[in-house]
């Protein structure tokens, strides 16, 4: 039988490779893509804000209660699925019921603050590791990112505040710390490390003539 991971991350390329609808913020890229899962029929259940307490996990730095974006279970193995899509401005005509708008809206919102859209990728990450550790029936998990930024590409300079949250291509560091303590992003967003030393390999889709960027890590 396929491995659930292997089956999910076909589904999930598939879907990233397929789809060709600007979506408008994460919460409709995870709507849509736990509906192509359902409807793939290759899972026994495909759960949204899939609550878990934090309290039962070990090292847990956040103080942000914990619900994973999508839980997928087959027989009695569950795999988590973790979401994030950055975006840069978009506006564009579009129809709504039956008709198209006289203006153009803007479909996607200029999002900036890269740094922190890093910081949480890799937070994503160690969720699903502290996840997978305590429950003995999670199989693992993928941490998805998407966006239409090509920044986020971009190798961070050493100098840089967030230099090791950074998400070129290649591999990165289990130290996941501000390079500044003092820094306001450093008192909001606590330092952590993750297991072991990710690759990140970047891919791109094209949705009505724009650019996206996406990658995913296997937990």
């Amino acid at each position: 039988m396929e491995k659930l991971q292997d089956l999910v991350q076909t589904d999930i390329l598939l879907f990233l490779d397929n789809n060709n609808e600007l979506l408008f913020n994460e919460r409709d890229f995870q709507m849509h893509l736990a509906t192509y899962l359902r409807e793939s029929k290759h899972y026994d259940d495909v759960d949204v804000e899939y609550y878990v307490p934090q309290t039962e996990l070990k090292d847990y730095v956040w103080q942000s209660e914990l619900r994973i974006d999508i839980v997928v279970r087959k027989e009695e193995k569950y795999f988590l699925i973790e979401l994030k899509y950055k975006t840069k401005k978009v506006e564009k005509e579009i129809a709504r019921l039956g008709e198209f708008l006289k203006n153009k809206v803007v479909v996607m919102k200029n999002q900036g603050a890269q740094d922190l859209g890093m910081y949480d990728f890799w937070k994503d990450v160690r969720r699903i590791e502290l996840v997978r550790n305590r429950f003995g029936n999670v199989k693992g998990g993928l941490a998805v990112f998407v966006t239409n930024d090509e920044s986020y590409e971009k190798e961070s300079k050493a100098s840089s505040n967030h230099v090791n949250f950074s998400m070129s291509k290649g591999k990165h560091s289990i130290i996941k710390h501000w390079l500044n303590p003092n820094s306001t992003c450093a008192k909001t967003h606590p330092n952590f490390e993750v297991e072991k030393e990710y690759e990140i390999q970047w891919n791109h889709t094209d949705i009505e003539n724009i650019k996206f960027n996406y990658c995913l890590i296997n937990v």
